[in-house]
């Protein structure tokens, strides 16, 4: 490993920090501008199933919170030289570079090429930050407190978005496509997530901060299907399978955590 900083390593601080900041900030245009659509806000006649109960967006706090303090962590002197940060910075940047797009686009992309643009933002997006998230997790045995902190945190992030990008995917196939029902493209877009999540945690040697974002949602998004008028046993029986799912996968992984 190459122990001298060079002007990339400040460069990849230097964004990483300014996009921690960035990101959060980024779903309050229209607030601070005085106009846009609020992130998360629906097109009138939009009918969304895997859309989770209104509370469990809380968890963005946490991860806001959780990014900022690692992104800090990384931006100190005694880590601009460490290989998990070289290995791990630049995705992570492109994640929260990615995340401002999405929430620009979001708040002010016309409504009719809106769901189209936010899922393929959000895409690679989660891919970037999945990839942060693997090399973190993979090595978290070996890594200091400050790097087991960031472990958690960019776990935390990953774990969220890997469910809310199927959420943006199913405004696109139920408003725009119309090939299924609304529940039939909702259960084959959780299968879909659900994949995705445990293919993670299997890479990622279970990750429990990358499960616990998924669980929230998914608990939050059955209690929703049982209690509000867009009412669905079926979805939320299977966010119950969900999590189920998700717990063997976690735990499951965990036992082939390498030993340091």
């Amino acid at each position: 490993m190459n122990n001298k900083a060079t002007a990339m390593d400040y460069v990849r601080q230097s964004l990483v920090l300014t996009a921690a900041i960035a990101y959060p900030l980024s779903n309050a245009l229209p607030q601070i501008l005085g106009f846009g659509r609020r992130v998360g806000e629906n097109s009138p006649g939009e009918y969304q199933l895997l859309v989770p109960f209104e509370a469990a967006f809380g968890i963005w706090f946490p991860i806001f919170v959780g990014t900022t303090i690692a992104a800090l962590i990384q931006a100190l002197p005694s880590r601009r030289t460490m290989d998990i940060h070289r290995r791990t910075g630049w995705w992570w940047a492109l994640a929260m570079i990615l995340s401002c797009c999405w929430s620009i686009a979001e708040s002010y992309v016309a409504d009719d090429a809106r769901s189209w643009a936010t899922a393929l933002i959000f895409t690679p997006y989660v891919l970037a930050i999945c990839v942060a998230m693997v090399r973190f997790s993979r090595g978290r045995m070996a890594w200091d407190w400050p790097e087991k902190f960031c472990t958690g945190a960019i776990g935390l992030y990953a774990g969220w978005t890997s469910i809310a990008v199927f959420i943006n995917w199913e405004r696109v196939f139920t408003v725009e496509l119309g090939w299924l029902t609304a529940e039939l493209t909702a259960l084959a877009l959780l299968a879909a997530a659900l994949g995705w999540v445990c293919f993670n945690l299997a890479r990622g040697f279970g990750n429990l901060f990358y499960a616990f974002t998924p669980i929230w949602g998914l608990g939050f998004l059955a209690y929703d299907r049982l209690a509000t008028e867009d009412y669905s046993r079926t979805i939320a029986i299977a966010a119950f399978i969900g999590i189920a799912l998700v717990l063997i996968a976690a735990f499951g992984a965990r036992r082939r955590l390498p030993s340091q």
